[in-house]
């Protein structure tokens, strides 16, 4: 970060050098509390009253309340704040699970309780800036220090007295001030263009799913005569095309449980065993397969797949699609995947992979799943799926067509994804460099400024 300059001096410290008039010490001297966590015990949730929160809620660096676990009780409420009581300015660090470490700031007054992975760290302001404190403990210097300290038992977690003795640097307040302000300042910028890319990305997916949709419906002639089809999820298609199910079409299996199949039976070697986790792009990603023995393999012979097969999800993020290609010599499905292959050549199988993920077959599972909160393909569910046919030739005029739009966009998305990425790391960047005093912000902002 050229731009910057230095602080004019430094000294040695556990983190290597800092500006000589900061200090380093325990997180727990600059607290005007403990570190606190709601309650370890699940509550009843209801469909309203007060807020309940816990780590998914921790979304970059603020609370999403859209993300709540649900609602407590007014009575439960009061039982939870005796011991925690969020207010303006608190920190919440998330204590175990997957995103241990992640951060979040409370900038407005607001009421809700929290669960117990959640931790809440509130700050001396007669010390510490709240503000500054995020920043500090969102820099990836902080999250080092949770990295080496967390244990694991079932998943991975920090304890309390363990986080409040881990160290932070300390410049005196009105650096605090600066450094803050201008972090502000900055992170709104970077947070601004993020934003801008990932609306752009949405755009960009909205239109590919159009692209799909529109092409597989109405075929590629803008003047040709069109009928209705009859089918809810279609609409109207070209007058010569057909429409057909899956079942009438297509060959389809799916593993019905598996003969107490254990987790510590797979190997090293043998054929590859592939489940929804492995689609990658369309495609199977043949490295993350787990691998069974011989004799699990023959055991199931009618999904044992073959190059070209097409591969739908059934539990989970139900009608996800992979194409096989270069399959290893021997391959087969997991529970949770169909196997299609089509009948008799009626249609192509790259067709077939578009209509699947066109919004035809995602209306008709919304249609057929409405009022059931389980999402799960039932092969009969699928099996009667209706969708449109033309001839052959149109086939697969319409995927290269497909094939060739969507290819362009994903090039785009992927490439603005990449500047999200780096905006990302250069926000994290800035963050660890003025918070440790790598860089000398104090001049590019004035301390008139807000800060907090």
């Amino acid at each position: 970060m050229s731009e910057f300059k230095a602080y004019p001096e430094y000294k040695d410290s556990v983190f290597g050098v800092i500006p000589a008039r900061w200090q380093t010490l325990a997180l727990k001297r600059v607290l005007s509390t403990k570190i606190t966590d709601g309650p370890h015990e699940t509550p009843t949730l209801h469909d309203e009253g007060i807020p309940f929160i816990s780590a998914e809620a921790v979304r970059n660096g603020r609370l999403d309340f859209n993300l709540k676990r649900g609602y407590i009780t007014k009575e439960a409420h009061n039982t939870y704040k005796k011991k925690c009581l969020p207010q303006k300015n608190d920190i919440f660090m998330v204590k175990s699970g997957a995103t241990t470490g992640n951060v979040a700031i409370l900038e407005k007054e607001r009421e809700f309780s929290i669960w117990s992975p959640l931790a809440l760290i509130r700050a001396n302001r007669e010390m510490i800036l709240p503000k500054f404190l995020f920043y500090f403990i969102s820099s990836v210097l902080f999250k080092e220090q949770v990295e080496t300290r967390w244990n694991y038992g079932t998943q991975q977690n920090i304890g309390m007295n363990i986080l409040e003795n881990l160290l932070i640097i300390l410049p005196d307040l009105k650096d605090q001030k600066l450094i803050t302000n201008f972090l502000n300042q900055k992170t709104i910028e970077i947070n601004s263009l993020i934003s801008d890319k990932e609306r752009l990305i949405e755009l960009l997916e909205e239109k590919r799913q159009a692209v799909i949709t529109e092409t597989v419906t109405k075929g590629l002639d803008p003047n040709v005569k069109m009928k209705d089809s009859g089918i809810e999820w279609i609409g109207e298609v070209p007058e010569h095309w057909n429409t057909t199910k899956i079942k009438y079409t297509t060959y389809v299996k799916g593993r019905i449980g598996w003969q107490g199949l254990r987790s510590d039976e797979f190997t090293d070697v043998g054929p590859h065993l592939v489940t929804g986790t492995d689609f990658q792009d369309g495609f199977i990603n043949w490295s993350t397969c787990h691998r069974i023995s011989e004799e699990r393999y023959e055991e199931a012979p009618e999904i044992q797949l073959k190059n070209n097969d097409l591969l739908v999800t059934k539990d989970g993020t139900i009608g996800k699609v992979a194409i096989v290609k270069d399959k290893p010599e021997k391959a087969i499905l997991n529970s949770g995947v169909f196997v299609t292959r089509p009948y008799k050549e009626t249609y192509l199988t790259e067709y077939l992979y578009w209509i699947l993920n066109s919004n035809v077959f995602i209306d008709y599972i919304d249609i057929m799943s409405s009022g059931t909160t389980v999402r799960h393909l039932y092969q009969e569910t699928f099996n009667n799926f209706v969708y449109p046919i033309p001839n052959l030739k149109e086939q697969a005029i319409i995927s290269e067509l497909i094939s060739r739009e969507t290819s362009q966009l994903d090039n785009i998305i992927n490439e603005t994804r990449l500047q999200i990425s780096k905006l990302k790391e250069y926000r994290e960047s800035l963050i660890y460099e003025a918070v440790t005093g790598k860089i000398d912000v104090r001049n590019y902002v004035t301390e008139k400024e807000e800060a907090y």
